[in-house]
C-alpha cells in the first residue's frame, strides 16, 4: 500500500513517526511522511539512508514564501477561533469545519499536499493533523488511521474553554469515522474509548528498537558523591516544566554531592540566555551542559551511553489530564540505554516504570527530589541495581521488535476492503 503519514512537526526528532514509517516500509509498504517546519523549529534533513520519502511545509518567518505561509495559517486559525468563540455550542457543533480549523494550524496545507498523490491510506499523528488526513481521505475515498500520542483535549491547563470544546468536537467526530484508532498506552486507550464511544484503540507503545550495549553492571559509575543526570526533550530550557526543579535541587545539594546535568534538545537563543542566567544565579556554573538533539532513539541511547549518563529525568506536572495519562518515550529510551530513571509521580509514568528501575517524586517537591538525588549519588549499590533492572526490563518488555506486530496487524486489516471505512 501507499501510505501517507502526517505529523505537525519537522519529523527529524519524532522517534515514533520515524519508527512507524520505517516499520511499514520494511513490511513492503511505500511511505511518505508529510511534516511541518514551524516558526520556532530547527531545520535539517534526515539521514540519507532513511527508507521513506519526506515532504515538509515551511512556516519559518524568514524568506518571503515561508513568511506568507506562516501568516496565512496563523490568520486563518485566529479567524476560526474568533468565530467559534462567538457561536453558541449547538451552532458550533453543526459547523465542524470551524472547530477543525481552530484546532489544526496547517490542516489546509497538509490536506492539499496529501491529495497530490494516489495514496491508499492516510495516517494522522495527533489531533493537530487529524482534520487534514480526514479531509484528504474523504476526497480520495480512502481510509485513514488516527494515532493519538497524547490526550490532546486536556493537553495543557492553559487551554481555554473554547479550545477544549473545539478539540473535543473535532476528535470525537473524526475518531468515530477512522478506520482504526491507536494510542500509546492503556490509560489513554480506555479514556478515548469511554469519552468518544469508539472501540478500544489498539495500544502500540512508543518503545525504541533493541539497542545493544554493555550490561549496566559492567558500565563504569562515577565516584560516590557524584551523579550524572540527563534530560532529553524536543525542546529544553526553563520553559519545560521540571527543569527548574532539578536546578534548585542541585543548588541545595551543591556542597554535599557533585551533580552534573546534561540537557539535550533544541533551545532558542533567548531561552539559552535565560537558562545560563538561572544557572549562574544558583551557583551551578560548570555543572550544566547543553547538547544538541539527535535524530532517532538509537542515536539518543548511543549518546547517553557515550556520555556515561547514569540517571534519566522525566518530568510530568499533574496540571492537566494529558500530563497525568500520557507516557513519554524518553522513559523507555532511558531504560533501554541502561539508565536509572527519576520521574514525577503520575499514573502515566507508573505504568511504564516500577520502583526496581526508577525513583518517583511529587512534581514541585524540591525536598523529595533532593532526597532522591542525594541517595543515588551516595548509594552506588542502589544506583547500579536500578540501572540493571531498567535495562533488563526494557529488553524483556519494551523493545520495538515485539511492539511492531500490533502496528502491522492494523495495516493487514486495512488491506481487507471490508475493514475499511471511507
Amino acid at each position: 500500500m501507499k501510505v501517507c503519514m502526517v505529523v505537525a512537526n519537522p519529523v527529524l526528532y519524532d522517534g515514533r513517526v520515524i519508527r512507524h514509517a520505517r516499520t511499514l516500509v520494511e513490511a513492503g509498504h511505500q511511505v511518505t511522511v508529510l511534516g511541518v517546519i514551524g516558526p520556532n523549529d530547527a531545520d535539517g534533513e534526515l539521514p540519507k539512508d532513511t527508507p521513506f520519502a519526506v515532504q515538509r511545509i515551511r512556516r519559518q518567518r524568514h524568506g518571503l514564501l515561508p513568511m506568507l505561509t506562516w501568516a496565512t495559517t496563523a490568520l486563518r486559525q485566529r479567524a476560526a477561533q474568533t468565530i467559534g468563540q462567538a457561536l453558541p455550542k449547538a451552532v458550533l457543533a453543526q459547523l465542524p469545519g470551524i472547530a477543525d480549523l481552530a484546532v489544526a494550524t496547517s490542516a489546509v496545507e497538509l490536506a492539499a499536499l496529501a491529495i497530490t498523490q494516489p495514496y491508499d491510506v492516510f495516517h494522522g499523528n495527533d489531533l493537530n493533523t487529524l482534520p487534514a488526513v480526514a479531509w484528504a481521505a474523504s476526497l480520495r475515498r480512502r481510509p485513514y488511521v488516527y494515532d493519538a500520542h497524547e490526550f490532546y483535549v486536556e493537553e495543557s491547563p492553559s487551554l481555554s474553554e473554547f479550545e477544549r470544546r473545539a478539540r473535543r468536537l473535532c476528535e470525537e467526530r473524526l475518531c468515530q469515522r477512522a478506520a482504526a484508532v491507536l494510542t500509546v498506552n492503556d490509560l489513554l486507550a480506555d479514556e478515548l474509548a469511554a469519552r468518544y464511544r469508539i472501540p478500544r484503540p489498539v495500544v502500540v507503545r512508543n518503545v525504541p528498537p533493541y539497542f545493544a550495549t554493555r550490561d549496566p553492571l559492567e558500565l563504569p559509575l562515577g565516584e560516590p558523591g557524584t551523579l550524572r543526570l540527563l534530560y532529553h526533550g524536543t525542546h529544553i530550557g526553563l520553559g519545560q516544566p521540571g527543569t527548574d526543579d532539578v536546578l534548585q535541587a542541585m543548588a541545595q545539594l551543591r556542597d554535599e554531592v557533585q551533580i552534573r546535568l546534561t540537557l539535550r534538545g533544541q533551545i532558542a537563543a533567548a531561552q539559552q540566555t535565560e537558562l545560563w542566567q538561572r544557572v549562574e544565579q544558583l551557583g551551578l556554573t560548570g555543572r550544566v551542559a547543553i547538547s544538541p538533539p539527535v535524530s532517532g532513539p538509537t542515536a539518543l541511547m548511543a549518546a547517553a551511553v557515550a556520555g556515561q549518563e547514569e540517571v534519566g529525568l522525566a518530568f510530568h506536572p499533574p496540571l492537566a489530564g494529558n500530563l497525568q495519562l500520557a507516557t513519554s518515550s524518553k522513559v523507555y529510551e532511558y531504560q533501554m540505554a541502561g539508565l536509572a530513571v527519576c520521574a514525577t509521580d503520575v499514573p502515566g509514568n507508573h505504568i511504564i516504570l516500577d520502583e526496581s528501575a526508577g525513583q518517583f517524586y511529587p512534581f514541585g517537591d524540591i525536598a523529595a527530589l533532593c532526597h532522591i538525588l542525594r541517595r543515588l549519588a551516595t548509594d552506588r549499590t542502589l544506583l547500579r541495581s536500578l540501572r540493571e533492572s531498567a535495562r533488563r526490563r526494557a529488553v524483556r518488555e519494551f523493545a520495538w521488535e515485539t511492539e511492531r506486530k500490533r502496528l502491522l496487524a492494523i495495516y493487514r486489516q486495512l488491506t481487507d476492503p471490508s475493514a475499511m471505512k471511507s
